[in-house]
């Protein structure tokens, strides 16, 4: 049905978007709730990607 890329990137994405809420009710600096929802969300399926196609060749 979904792909092992798919089902990982949208785990990512989940766990970014909860850290980010946690780090806003936890009042912690705008910057780091920020920082937690690219870093998780954004570049970490990147560097996952980039991790498997390293690892293919």
């Amino acid at each position: 049905m979904f792909s092992r890329d798919t089902k990982e990137t949208a785990f990512l994405v989940a766990v970014a978007v909860l850290s980010f809420l946690a780090a806003s009710a936890l009042e912690a600096p705008d910057v780091v709730a920020w920082g937690l929802l690219i870093g998780i969300g954004g570049v970490g399926p990147l560097v996952r990607d980039e991790w498997r196609r390293r690892q293919d060749t």
